[in-house]
This record gives C-alpha cells, structure tokens and sequence, in this order.
C-alpha cells in the first residue's frame, strides 16, 4: 500500500474509520467533491480542515501528514488523558506508572487477544559458507 501523499493517507484513514466521503463531508462541513479533491491530491486542505479531518478520522495531524509510523496514528482519546495524567507526575510517580503498566500488560486477563500472541521473529536465511 503506498501511502506517500496527503491524499492516499487521508483515504487510508477514511477508509480504515468506516466512512465514505460523503459522511466525512458532512462531518466537517465540506463537500464531498472537495474531499475527493484532497484524496486524489488535486487540492490541499487548509491547516484548520486538516485538524478537523484527523479528528473526525481519529487520528494526529501528523499522521495524516506522514510524519509518524501507522502503528502510531490511530490514538484513542483515554490514550490521550493517560498522557495527560503522566505528565503531571513526578519521576517517583512516572516509574510506578510504568511498573504498573508492564504488570497489567503481562497479564492476559487484561491484555487484546492479539496483544497476547508472541512475537514472531524472522531472521534472515544463513549464508552458505564455502569451504575450501
């Protein structure tokens, strides 16, 4: 999947929240030709639509703008309160978070069934080596 441009990442983004360009339109006060126009690249939106269409789509403006990996786009907004809360701790504060986190996270009860699948690992195929 190429996601190289403004355009191709706001339909991604669409796309992967559920909704057709008409429903996105709608969402931001826009019309759906002008969505089309900003997917296929034929017009940027102006920085206040950006915001607008990353927040309906749920994700960071720097998301749609490239500038941060895929795994990282999609931010739910208690992920949002959580970092908020960390960053009126202290260091004590911070790292018994982080204790307590890795507990929680380790253990299946509280875990995503795809959160508990270990990770697989592929290592590249062994030169042969010539002997001589």
């Amino acid at each position: 999947m190429n996601l190289s441009s403004l355009g191709q990442r706001i339909t991604y983004y669409r796309q992967k929240a559920g909704l057709n360009q008409k429903e996105l339109a709608a969402s931001v006060d826009m019309s759906p030709n002008a969505i089309s126009l900003y997917e296929n690249d034929k017009r940027e939106p102006r920085l206040l639509m950006l915001v607008a269409i990353a927040q309906t789509l749920n994700v960071t403006v720097d998301a749609l703008l490239g500038l941060e990996p895929l795994e990282f786009a999609t931010t739910k907004n208690d992920e949002f309160s959580f970092v908020r809360a960390i960053r009126k701790l202290n260091d004590l504060g911070r790292e018994r978070t982080l204790e307590y986190i890795s507990i929680l996270a380790d253990a299946p009860k509280y875990t995503t069934p795809e959160e508990r699948q270990p990770a697989v690992v592929k290592l590249p195929p062994k030169k042969k080596t010539s002997k001589r």
